[in-house]
C-alpha cells in the first residue's frame, strides 16, 4: 500500500545520520519513485487555490441566486398588490366566482356533450 513521507524531513534525517546531501536526495527520490506518485506539498497548495477559485465561484453563484430570489419576492408582491386593487371587495371577490363558476359549469357542458357525440358515433 502506497504511503507519503516528508520528503525534506527524511533528507534532513538521512543527511544527520553521515549520507551526503546529494545522495539522500537521491534516495527520497527513489523511495518516492518506488511508492507511487506521492502527494507533495506543491499539491495541496494547487488544491488549496482550486478550492478558493470553487469557493469564489460559489459565492458569485450565491449572489446571482440571492438577487434571483429577490426579484421573484418583488414580483410576488406586485402581483398580490395588483390583486388586491382589481378585487379589493367582497363583491368583486363573489363576481370572480360567480364568473369562474359559469366558466367551469361551461366547459363541464361542452365536455358532456362532446362524450354524448362520441358516444353516439362510436355506440
Amino acid at each position: 500500500m502506497p504511503y507519503a513521507i516528508d520528503t525534506a524531513a527524511t533528507i534532513a534525517d538521512l543527511e544527520s545520520a553521515g549520507v551526503e546531501p546529494s545522495q539522500a536526495k537521491a534516495i527520497v527520490h527513489a523511495i518516492n519513485g518506488a511508492v507511487g506518485d506521492s502527494v507533495s506539498k506543491e499539491d495541496f497548495r494547487e488544491l488549496r487555490g482550486e478550492f478558493k477559485d470553487l469557493r469564489g465561484e460559489f459565492r458569485a453563484l450565491e449572489g446571482k441566486f440571492e438577487e434571483l430570489r429577490e426579484a421573484v419576492d418583488h414580483k410576488f408582491v406586485e402581483l398580490r398588490e395588483e390583486m388586491d386593487r382589481k378585487f379589493a371587495t367582497k363583491a368583486d371577490l363573489a363576481m370572480l366566482k360567480k364568473e369562474l363558476t359559469l366558466h367551469i359549469v361551461a366547459s363541464q357542458v361542452a365536455t358532456a356533450a362532446l362524450l354524448f357525440m362520441l358516444l353516439k358515433f362510436f355506440g
